[in-house]
């Protein structure tokens, strides 16, 4: 049985800080990084364009037409739950929308419902069975929920119908970090920074699953690149600092220390 649902869209930084929140771990992950492999219009090539530059004259708009339009407008200017009504209402006129679940989806896992994420998920998996970005969506969100044999099976299903999906390659490396499988984690990351070299929260988590496997030159080096990529965020000093401490280098420690102080998530 499901929990509760909870919606909490208005609350966005603690929504996004539990969406990729690692409690217990070794570190948190690069939130801005996740964010930036789910994005909210993956499904905007469905609307039409307007009459601009159209020689055959305007093209008539349907109502579900206009109303995903203006909800891919609301999240572009950050205005989520202005997005969230609005989808909301497309479904009451279109409960087959594929794209209008999707990204009603993708915004109630940034808000914390992941619940009623996974409700929408998997009511449009069940419409396109083989879209390789429902599947990475719905094996991240039952990931969330810790219900990780199920998401190994949708990323591994996205693989198989997409080998050079870097989002289901590092997602599925996520997956199996948290289930304590540094080895095969490493492997899924590699894979994921092979098709996507600048993929930061890719080396950063190659950089945890080094670690715990025990490979800290290894880890050092995939964190000195998650930090060319993105150096403001404190995170990955902070774990850099917490394994060079385990090597017995406290001024190299501390240095890290300091740059985590001094990075400013953006």
């Amino acid at each position: 049985m499901r929990r509760a649902r909870r919606s909490r869209v208005s609350d966005r930084h603690d929504a996004i800080d539990e969406l990729f929140s690692t409690r217990g771990l070794e570190a948190d992950p690069v939130a801005r990084d996740a964010d930036r492999h789910f994005p909210l219009r993956p499904f905007a090539a469905d609307i039409p364009r307007d009459d601009l530059g159209n020689a055959d004259g305007p093209i008539e708009e349907s109502e579900t037409d206009r109303l995903f339009r203006h909800a891919l407008e609301a999240s572009g200017r950050g205005r989520p739950s202005e997005a969230v009504v609005r989808y909301r209402a497309i479904l009451e006129l279109d409960p087959g929308h594929v794209g209008a679940r999707n990204n009603l989806s993708l915004l109630l896992d940034a808000a914390g419902d992941h619940d009623e994420a996974l409700e929408h998920l998997d009511a449009a998996v069940n419409r396109a069975p083989d879209d390789v970005a429902l599947l990475v969506s719905r094996g991240a969100v039952r990931a969330r929920l810790k219900l990780y044999p199920e998401a190994e099976t949708d990323l591994r299903r996205a693989i198989r119908l997409q080998p050079g999906s870097a989002a289901a390659h590092f997602n599925l490396g996520l997956v199996l970090w948290r289930k304590g499988l540094p080895a095969e984690a490493i492997t899924s990351l590699r894979k994921a920074i092979a098709i996507e070299a600048d993929h930061p929260g890719a080396h950063f988590y190659l950089g945890e699953a080094l670690h715990q496997a025990g490979d800290s030159p290894g880890a050092l080096a995939a964190l000195e690149r998650a930090a060319l990529l993105t150096p403001a965020d404190p995170k990955i000093f902070q774990l850099a600092g917490r394994i060079l401490d385990k090597l017995a280098r406290p001024e190299d420690a501390r240095a890290m220390y300091q740059r985590a102080r001094g990075a400013r998530p953006s």
